[in-house]
């Protein structure tokens, strides 16, 4: 649990546009719950190794000492768990934990002959090296998923690039719509995880057209009735391309649904409303929006101007209206009109 704070005032109006995002991660306050627990089972096993008292179980009397390994492992399960659901700030609150103990065992045992620390000196040990092997291996395993994940995105920049090599007008128009997908998801308030899953939903999204011609899409001019109809095909090559990484279910769906309208006159599926996928129905409007702003064989950008008022027109009927909205706001901070065909780099909003 992150303690977080948003503050995003959005004044939407002529000569007073802004739009301020702020998230602020704070300290994971959660760990303080283990780390109590900790000090509790560490004082109780203090307080019954000393213990002279004895309790009948069906007759049997039983020393209360007999507990002390029982506090004393789940003590050790307090450690474990902090590091595994903390990884490196329980590696460290673990490691004070366990290291503040052995001044007074050591000084328990050595100095004033109080042998009854023994067994927790050992257990101390014996957690010390736990907490340690268990850091080291998610460490590893850490890096192993890092190295992953750079070649995920490394090879997803590469065939997004492939797509967009095809047509010189359209270069960097995928890295363009997964700046500005992204974007909207943040202004939405969306976690890291559904930004990043947007934005690489986003890059892959017209990897369908690997399998339509490039007569058809280098093509200057008005496209013929075949040739629409043919190009329309996309988004289900593109989905047939991507459902066989399973891992990542969401890379299919932008793919298959960015071409769906909020009105249910789109393709390929013709679906409507929020029967669209949200991660569409954001992709939806960003891919218009740089279809507009950029550079065609047949045309040039449309005005800063025009494009606001196709995307106003089409709120409600070709996009969802809380991401049209959204995008509005955008255009109207983008004052000089940066934003258009701008390099990945180079994106950013300073409100």
């Amino acid at each position: 649990m992150y303690a977080q704070v948003y503050t995003m005032p959005i004044f939407v109006g002529k000569g007073r546009e802004k739009v301020m995002f702020e998230k602020v991660k704070g300290f994971k306050l959660s760990i303080i719950i283990p780390t109590a627990l900790y000090a509790v089972l560490i004082y109780a096993t203090r307080i019954i190794s000393n213990s002279k008292n004895t309790y009948f179980f069906n007759g049997s009397p039983i020393a209360m000492t007999s507990l002390t390994g029982v506090f004393s492992g789940l003590s050790s399960l307090c450690l474990i768990y902090m590091v595994l659901k903390y990884k490196k700030l329980g590696f460290i609150v673990s490691l004070i934990s366990v290291l503040s103990q052995f001044p007074v065992l050591i000084i328990g045992i050595f100095f004033r002959h109080i042998y009854t620390g023994m067994p927790g000196l050992f257990n101390n040990v014996l957690a010390l090296v736990m907490i340690i092997v268990i850091y080291l291996y998610q460490a590893k395993a850490s890096r192993e998923h890092e190295k992953l994940q750079n070649l995920f995105k490394q090879t997803a920049t590469a065939l997004a690039n492939s797509i967009d090599a095809k047509d010189t007008y359209t270069h960097g128009h995928s890295a363009r719509v997964a700046e500005y997908s992204k974007k909207l998801a943040q202004m939405n308030r969306k976690s890291d995880e559904e930004c990043e899953e947007i934005y690489y939903a986003a890059l892959l999204h017209d990897v369908g057209k690997i399998g339509i011609s490039e007569s058809i899409i280098t093509k200057k001019g008005k496209l013929t009735t075949e040739e629409y109809e043919e190009i329309k095909k996309h988004p289900i090559y593109g989905s047939q391309i991507l459902e066989s990484i399973s891992e990542f279910p969401y890379l299919r769906i932008g793919a298959n649904g960015h071409h769906e309208r909020y009105d249910g006159k789109g393709y390929p599926d013709g679906i409507k409303g929020e029967e669209i996928p949200e991660l569409a129905r954001i992709i939806s409007v960003a891919d218009a929006y740089d279809a507009m702003t950029s550079k065609r064989s047949y045309r040039d950008p449309i005005p800063q101007e025009v494009v606001r008022e196709e995307i106003v027109k089409g709120t409600g009927t070709q996009f969802d209206p809380e991401y049209a909205k959204l995008m509005i706001q955008l255009i109207d901070i983008d004052k000089d009109y940066k934003m258009r065909e701008c390099e990945e780099s180079e994106f950013s909003f300073k409100g």
